[in-house]
Order: C-alpha cells, then structure tokens, then sequence
C-alpha cells in the first residue's frame, strides 16, 4: 500500500473513509493509479478546501500553536531568526510553507486535513447566520433547549447517540451541544456535504 493510501486509510479521524475508499476503487485512472497521487490531487478528488489567504493562515497558527506535534512541524519551515510561539505573522508564513509542502508530497495528508483544510465552521454562513456559543457554560441553556426541540426529529433519523423519541429538552440540549462542538471541526469535503448541512441547520441561528 502507498503511503498516500496509508495516510487516507489514517484520516478516518477526520473524515478521510470516503478518499481512502475512492482510492481503493477507482477514483483515478489505472494510469493514474501506477504512480501515487499527491497530497493536493487527493484533496481535490475528494472536494476539500484547502486554506488559501493570509487571514486563515494565521488563525490556523494561532489556535493549533499550542499542539507540540503541530509545533514539531511548523518549525521546521521557520526563518532565521524567528520566534514563531511569539510572533503569529512569522508563524503564518512558516505553516504557508508547511502546508505547501505537504500538498505537493506523497505523503502527510492526514496532517494536511488537519491543518491546511477548511473545516466547516471556517466557512462563512449564509443569511446573516451566527454560530451558536459553545463557550457558555449553562448561561444560554434556554437558547440550546430550544434548538434541540427543533433538530431532535433530524438527530434521531441520523443515530446520534444519547437521543431517543424520549429524550426531552433538558437532556437533550447538552447533548446537542457537545456535537455541535465536535462537529463543526469536521473538515469541507463531498464525503461532508450532509454533516455539514445538519452542522448549519442545528449549530447555527
């Protein structure tokens, strides 16, 4: 097995099956499939949105700055001289380089959804749409209640665990905040595509 299709087999985390699947089943052509696909040509068969401008660059770097592992391998494109834990423009520019590595390699695509991909909650929101507050502790506790009356039906046709035809509102809210949470994490992808409308419809208002 390629080291691609090991990566894709190992992005399962991040919703990587559906890539590692097309691979296996002939999503490229039996030319195609003599040499391994890169990165970025795995990415692009499997509809993600790999970060492009600097704005994204930067916020990426600030929240994952804190990940050793993401550390261990941001640094190794850092300039002379710079201090990224301590300098977020100089630590855009290294995981720009990061992230440009790992699309054009072999290799690292599951490091690359993690960090070089949109996830869902990156995306702007339609209609004037605002995310709920995850953050909040029981101080909107009402707020989620509410949002759980309407998305228990749709909870309950995809199995999410913990919701059942009984379970009401103050069970349920807490519940469908914790997958709120995780959820919206969840990388853009085609394999996506309904996860993501369920993330709009119950996790944002």
């Amino acid at each position: 097995m390629s080291k691609v299709a090991l990566g894709l087999a190992g992005a399962g985390g991040v919703a990587g099956t559906g890539a590692f699947a097309a691979y296996q089943g002939g999503l490229f052509s039996p030319t195609e499939k003599k040499e391994t696909p890169t990165v970025r040509a795995v990415l692009a068969q499997g509809g993600y949105e790999v970060v492009s401008t600097d704005d994204k660059f930067k916020a990426f770097f600030t929240e994952f700055k804190t990940d050793n592992g993401f550390m261990e391998e941001v640094n190794k494109h850092k300039k002379d001289g710079d201090n990224l834990p301590s300098n977020d423009d100089q630590g855009r520019d290294a995981l720009k380089a990061l992230c440009a590595s790992y699309l054009d390699s072999k290799d690292n695509l599951n490091n690359a959804i993690k960090w070089c991909v949109l996830r869902i909650q990156d995306k702007p929101l339609a209609n004037s749409k605002t995310w709920r507050n995850i953050a909040t502790g029981d101080t909107d506790k009402e707020t989620w209640k509410t949002a759980f009356d309407s998305a228990k039906e749709g909870m309950i046709k995809i199995g999410v665990t913990g919701i059942e035809s009984n379970t009401n509102s103050d069970k349920g809210y807490s519940v469908l905040k914790n997958w709120c949470s995780e959820n919206k994490k969840r990388p853009v992808s085609t394999e996506n595509k309904s996860l993501e409308s369920n993330v709009i419809s119950w996790c944002a208002s």
